[in-house]
């Protein structure tokens, strides 16, 4: 099977990697090089970087219709296109070039968060399970026949960044799995069912902002989907302040709505709209994480301070 490949962040990198393995990747599509950090400095994306090292072609169009551009990938006679991450909507003119067409791996299990940030949705949103979807892709977002799926269960304790690290492994198996019963055409397609799709946008700072009148089961959630970026945030004292990991207080405390307070001299405590939240990691502005019993230390918090 000879594959044409796009995508862009680390699980793109992670994938290609395992594709060469198995098949012959003919080239790499990913994302433009983009000024990167503090300094600004100009990097390529992961998959970039994983394609150059194994010695396969990289392409950065800035225009996915350029006929050019077309000419180029039809050229290389691909098979199958897999598409993992890219970050751009691929039109049909390219999807329907290779003889099988073109394959995305999805985060969720289709159709529920289709959409940009699904693995940060499905732990905001407090589920006990998500998994990986092999599409064929079409005109409209991840609404493709789905090919296959696998599930994975999101432990109580799961950040963003530990579903990630999960997936990373678990979705390159899979997608060289389910390529090989494409070939073997073992594979039958079924149509999704609309009336169950959800969708989930991009997580912006707006997103990752803690509204402390939520119930403290539903912050403690925002906060591991935001981890380990952009990181869940909040005021004090004028100053942003970041959450790193929390869990719900189970003693009886009375606080107010964002009132902080210390229990025992060492657990920091937060009220919220329902029920106490203690904070376990926190980071003040321009510091490194610290856990909640050196941030009382350090700023001794005064009775009646609030998070805003």
């Amino acid at each position: 099977m000879k594959i044409g490949f796009f995508g862009t962040p680390e699980i793109g990198a992670y994938c290609i990697e395992e594709l060469a393995r198995e098949f012959e990747v003919l080239f790499a599509v990913t994302g433009e090089d983009k000024p990167v950090g503090r300094h600004q400095r100009i990097q390529s994306p992961p998959v970039s970087r994983k394609a150059q090292e194994l010695g396969i072609p990289v392409l950065q169009p800035s225009l996915l219709r350029d006929e050019s551009f077309i000419k180029q990938i039809a050229a290389f006679e691909a098979d199958l296109f897999v598409v993992v991450a890219y970050g751009k909507i691929i039109p049909g003119e390219v999807f329907e070039l290779p003889k099988y067409k073109t394959i995305n791996l999805h985060p969720s299990l289709l159709p529920k968060y289709r959409g940009a940030a699904p693995i940060e949705w499905a732990i905001i949103n407090g589920e006990n399970e998500t998994g990986i979807t092999v599409q064929r892709i079409n005109e409209k977002l991840d609404a493709g026949d789905v090919l296959a799926q696998e599930r994975i269960v999101i432990g109580r304790d799961m950040t963003a960044g530990d579903l990630y690290e999960l997936i990373k492994p678990a979705g390159s198996s899979f997608l060289v799995k389910t390529i090989r019963e494409i070939e073997r055409s073992e594979i039958f397609p079924r149509k999704q069912n609309e009336s169950e799709a959800t969708y989930c946008g991009k997580i912006d700072r707006e997103t990752s902002k803690i509204e402390w009148g939520k119930s403290a089961v539903v912050i403690r959630n925002l906060i591991r989907g935001m981890n380990p970026k952009p990181v869940a945030w909040t005021m004090f004292r004028g100053k942003i302040i970041r959450i790193w990991a929390a869990e719900v207080f189970e003693g009886a405390v009375a606080l107010g709505t964002g009132e902080l307070g210390v229990h025992q001299k060492k657990r920091l405590l937060v009220g919220t709209g329902c029920g106490i939240l203690e904070i376990v990691e926190i980071q003040p502005e321009t510091k490194k994480p610290m856990k909640g019993a050196d941030f009382i230390n350090g700023y001794r918090i005064k009775e009646g301070e609030m998070f805003v």
